[in-house]
This record gives structure tokens, C-alpha cells and sequence, in this order.
């Protein structure tokens, strides 16, 4: 049941899937799905990232009653080029959401705007080090807001809370994001951010 998210795209052939072993890539609570799917994925290929991502959603993904509505995390593992500036994490992160909507939507609200999605990020402070293979890790944080049409459940505006690190390690570039239309002190962010501490910390 924890293939929901992707199914329509799956339906349309647009996404490329690759399967998923029993343990994930990423640590998730009992309950949590996951995919790993090709980047640019079919339903943006216009995106420059190169890689593949590894995706875990909350129970109540496709429940817009839940308290982990459309709440997830994932890992996009990519080639070590482009560099992740700020400017290329907004423009990959648009194409992706807008190539998601309208491949879901597949023309059923044509007065839907794509380009009028928007991201803003606010860069933080480096944080960490973390302690990855017994190497120090240093990461660039962001925090911002995605507003985008939810194609899914309610087809309705939505407001996204995000949290972006990246990295660069052994040649590869690396962006985290954790991602929750519920407020920060919410807490599906506690395990949220214990995914992403586990994954840095590998």
C-alpha cells in the first residue's frame, strides 16, 4: 500500500523504478514505505541531476486527515556534477515538483499554472560535522517553503515546510530533504529528522 505515491506515474510510464531491497536505504519507523526511482526521472527530464533518490513517506502520506499528510524524506545520490549552489537546488527542486504535478494531473485541472509553483529557501548555517565511516561530514542547510498544487489526495494549493542539506563525499553529491505541510514543532519532524541524522551519520 505504500506504493500510492507513485502509482499514477507508474500507470502513465513516466517514471523509471528500480526495486527496492527490504532494508531501505534510508532507516525508517515500522510503517514508513519506500521507492527508489532514476534521476531525471520520466516525469522531468528536463531536471540536470543525475543519480538516483531514495524516498521513505510517513503512514498517512495519501491521508489528508492525517498528521503525516504527504510527509516524507528522501536522498537524492548524484554524479558530482552539477555543483549544488543554491541556484541549481531551487531550479531542480521546481522542475521536479511542477514535472510531478502535471504528470499526475495528466490534464484533469488544466487551469493549473506550473510555472507559477514557487520555492524560497533561506540558507542556514552549516551544521554537523557528523561522523560518517569515521570522517568529519560538513553539510550546507536550507529551510524554505514550496507552494505547489498536491495532485494526489486533494488537488488543492499546498504549502510544504522544506529542509534541504548537501554535501559532496567521495566524488558524489548528495541533497537531503525532509518534507511536511505540518508545522516544524509538529511531531512527524522528530522522525523526519531522525531519517536524515541516520542516513549523515552512516
Amino acid at each position: 500500500m505504500f506504493r500510492l505515491l507513485f502509482v499514477g506515474l507508474l500507470l502513465f510510464g513516466t517514471m523509471s523504478l528500480a526495486a527496492e531491497p527490504e532494508s531501505y536505504k534510508l532507516a525508517a519507523p515500522d510503517g514508513w514505505g519506500g521507492e527508489t526511482i532514476s534521476l531525471p526521472p520520466g516525469f522531468a527530464p528536463d531536471m540536470k541531476l543525475q543519480g538516483a533518490e531514495h524516498i521513505r513517506f510517513a503512514p498517512g502520506m495519501m491521508k489528508p486527515e492525517s498528521d503525516s499528510f504527504f510527509s516524507y524524506a528522501f536522498v537524492f545520490e548524484l554524479q558530482s556534477q552539477p555543483e549544488l549552489t543554491e541556484a541549481v537546488v531551487k531550479e531542480e527542486f521546481l522542475k521536479y515538483y511542477r514535472g510531478l504535478c502535471k504528470a499526475v494531473l495528466n490534464g484533469k485541472l488544466p487551469d493549473v499554472d506550473f510555472s507559477a509553483f514557487t520555492l524560497e529557501l533561506r540558507r542556514e548555517k552549516s551544521s554537523g560535522p557528523f561522523r560518517s565511516n569515521e570522517r568529519e561530514l560538513s553539510t550546507t542547510q536550507y529551510t524554505g517553503t514550496l507552494d505547489w498544487v498536491e495532485p494526489f489526495a486533494t488537488k488543492q494549493p499546498q504549502k510544504l515546510i522544506v529542509e534541504i542539506s548537501t554535501w559532496s563525499r567521495d566524488d558524489r553529491n548528495y541533497l537531503f530533504a525532509c518534507v511536511s505541510p505540518q508545522a516544524q514543532d509538529d511531531a512527524i519532524w522528530k522522525q523526519l529528522h531522525t531519517i536524515r541524522d541516520d542516513y549523515l551519520n552512516k
